[in-house]
């Protein structure tokens, strides 16, 4: 099974969607250390998503289909997130989306879920968990979550802070994961 970095984006409406679809189409994107990546769409009936949801994502086999497995997947991966989002500041309307690893298991229904809340002296705030953009009506419609910031005109996000790599048991740190097994023989990966 593999562990796909994608771009998931929900649109209200079906003409929306077949807008963002043109806008993404074809997309190419060169990243920093030469690698050209060409983003597809998964197929519709991959996605799964809720009845009535009108929605897409975008994948580019060039990049690790197994998660962050180095140091350059981190790199790769985190640099074509950026540029993602910047193609999707450009485009046309939507009404929610992310970037991350398998971004389409989460659909807009049910962002409430990933709202975390805090008290603050004699108030309560919440904040939302996940990375994404979203429209300014939803972020009404969830309580203004804390930390988010504009996006474009019309739009909020909780911005984008890239992948990460954890070098104990990453495909490029055989000694780090030898030195793990000889002191802790008896332990599995967590």
């Amino acid at each position: 099974m593999a562990i796909i970095f994608d771009l998931y984006i929900e649109c209200t409406t079906s003409e929306e969607l077949a807008e963002i679809k043109s806008h993404f189409s074809n997309l190419t994107l060169e990243l920093q250390t030469g690698k050209i990546t060409h983003w597809e769409f998964a197929s519709d009936q991959d996605l799964q998503a809720s009845e009535g949801v009108h929605a897409c994502s975008l994948s580019s086999p060039q990049l690790s289909d197994w998660a962050v497995q180095t140091v350059s997947d981190a790199i790769e991966c985190t640099e074509a997130g950026i540029r993602l989002y910047q193609h999707l500041h450009q485009g046309p309307d939507f009404q929610f989306a992310r970037v991350a690893w398998e971004a389409s298991l989460i659909e807009v229904n049910s962002l409430e879920d990933f709202l975390d809340y805090y008290s603050c002296g004699k108030s309560e705030e919440c904040r939302l968990s996940i990375q994404c953009v979203f429209t300014e009506a939803l972020f009404e419609k969830l309580g203004k979550p804390k930390f988010c910031k504009a996006f474009r005109p019309g739009y909020v996000w909780t911005g984008y802070r890239g992948e990460e790599y954890r070098p104990l048991w990453s495909n490029d740190q055989k000694e780090l994961n030898d030195l793990y097994r000889e002191y802790f023989p008896q332990t599995d990966y967590l």
